[in-house]
């Protein structure tokens, strides 16, 4: 029979230790493995400190989509929570868990479970900083807890930051065995352009210390454009993208090259633009007939991979910025067999 079925990248959420007042964000990806249109009817969660976000428009076959749940972390303690999901493709909820504990301060967070990344004296929770899903205007700012392992105190800078990234470490020195943050900001202004920018800052962690692979921290941004501004009506007559695949399978056996079709939709009521087109590997070749879709037309874009060029490991993906209001990323990943 036809039906929708929906199938999460996991069930449980664990964010091990949370500092207190930090809300916390849970991202459950859902794919449609269904051959019919998936609709999420409601979520609710277990209790008011937990806030939860869903995909408010069908999710097509073989289509995936993000539901977002955000603890606010107010409470001190172990805590664990619930959000049930109500959908089209069955008639009993589906329950996904989050779980973890809130601390009053770092120097309760254990240095294996959360400082796990060395640079020298230095350790951190993270190495990577990752602002996705930006709009122009809202600025975010994500956060590195910091602990100094060493016998001095210091004081953290980022060096070769680009101007649209601001830094304040809290305290402004660290004293020797105590923790600390970095809280990076984005002026999402200061970018020029929309979908992905990437650079990378470097961690002084003494005074005169150099550029290198050993204190590198990347940074990526994924800026998408603003539909704040839209009327109901502009929202009613919005042009939408319905991708034939966002997991695009390629085989490449005993062939140098590889090409793949996926068709793009517009199911909307108006002309559907594709401001942007990214791929993340060199490996990758995209060719786009045109890039307006007029309401109910379609078109085929064709992707070509070169086995030569391919990395170990590593799935290929391509980004792509439309102005459909309700969902203007898509990301594509290529599965190569």
């Amino acid at each position: 029979m036809a039906q929708p079925k929906m199938k999460f990248n996991k069930e449980i959420n664990d964010f091990g230790t949370v500092l207190w007042a930090n809300p916390a964000t849970a991202v459950f990806e859902v794919t449609n493995t269904g051959n019919t249109p998936l609709v999420i009817n409601d979520v609710q969660t277990s209790c008011a400190c937990t806030v939860a976000d869903w995909p408010r428009t069908p999710i097509a076959p073989g289509a995936s989509a993000a539901v977002t749940a955000v603890f606010d972390a107010k409470a001190l303690g172990t805590f664990y929570k619930e959000v049930m999901i109500a959908s089209n493709a069955t008639t009993e909820p589906v329950y996904l868990q989050m779980r973890g504990k809130v601390v009053a301060n770092n120097d309760e967070i254990a240095v294996d479970e959360s400082f796990e990344y060395a640079m020298g004296d230095v350790r951190m929770n993270k190495d990577a900083l990752s602002f996705d899903a930006v709009n122009r205007g809202s600025d975010p700012v994500e956060e590195i807890l910091v602990m100094n392992t060493s016998r001095a105190s210091f004081e953290p800078v980022l060096m070769h930051l680009p101007d649209y990234l601001e830094v304040t470490c809290i305290p402004q020195r660290i004293p020797a065995g105590r923790t600390g943050k970095l809280q990076v900001k984005l002026l999402t202004d200061k970018l020029n352009d929309m979908g992905l920018t990437q650079t990378s800052v470097y961690l002084s962690r003494y005074f005169g210390d150099k550029v290198g692979e050993e204190n590198e921290i990347p940074v990526s941004v994924v800026l998408l454009p603003d539909f704040s501004n839209l009327t109901a009506s502009q929202k009613a007559r919005a042009p939408h993208a319905q991708l034939s695949t966002t997991q695009l399978k390629i085989s490449l056996a005993k062939k140098a090259k590889g090409n793949g079709t996926i068709t793009i939709k517009n199911v909307g009521l108006s002309t559907l633009k594709i401001d942007r087109l990214q791929v993340f590997s060199p490996a990758i070749g995209v060719s786009l007939p045109k890039k307006e879709i007029a309401a109910g037309a379609t078109v085929k874009m064709k992707i070509t991979v070169q086995k030569d060029k391919l990395k170990k490991n590593r799935r290929p993906r391509i980004l792509m910025i439309t102005n459909d209001p309700d969902q203007p990323e898509q990301i594509i990943t290529i599965q190569t067999e």
